[in-house]
């Protein structure tokens, strides 16, 4: 039983510092003002839902994907998720879900259909959702590791305007009892 709670503990510790880690990288400058040039921009749902689609087809291997990937936004998440080896994938997602920036080209282009962002994402003040999500561990093919995605919003002052989800390589992640 001791077993059991020391391993909770370091998962708490674990979970607690990654979520720190994450928000502070959701809370600079430059993530809030690329949400905000997107959401600026208000696809239509139709516009979201058939890019999705074009992308999921071609495997991401399309214009609107390199020019997402080359952004000065996803170099700055190729930066930061650089810092730790523990950290695999970015993903910056705009107010309906559309994927703003990322570090590694995604499976597909809307989020907002997924639990990583319809678990958070709220924009009602104060919000009514919490104030991160940890998915279930599974295997990535995109980076080749067991990870948890964790995910937290992008806020301007009190708003919520988007959401950054990080890729968490579970072998990777430091423990305290370690």
């Amino acid at each position: 039983m001791a077993l059991f709670f020391a391993s909770t503990n370091a998962y708490a510790f674990c979970a607690g510092t990654l979520i720190k880690e994450i928000k502070s990288i959701a809370s600079k400058p430059e993530v809030i003002e690329a949400v905000k040039a997107s959401n600026a921009r208000q696809l239509a749902k139709e516009q979201v839902i058939a890019l999705d689609e074009k992308w999921i087809r071609l495997k991401g291997r399309l214009p609107e994907a390199d020019q997402i990937r080359s952004s000065k936004v996803s170099a700055f998440l190729a930066a930061e998720m650089n810092k730790q080896s523990y950290f695999k994938e970015a993903i910056l997602t705009g107010n309906q879900g559309e994927t703003v920036a990322m570090n590694i080209v995604t499976t597909d282009y809307w989020q907002g259909d997924e639990e990583k962002f319809t678990a958070i994402f709220d924009t009602n003040l104060p919000s009514r959702k919490p104030d991160s999500h940890i998915s279930r561990a599974r295997w990535d093919e995109s980076t080749k590791a067991m990870i948890a995605q964790v995910s937290v919003p992008v806020y301007d002052g009190d708003y919520m305007i988007g959401t950054l989800t990080v890729g968490v390589d579970l072998k990777r992640v430091p423990h305290p009892n370690h």
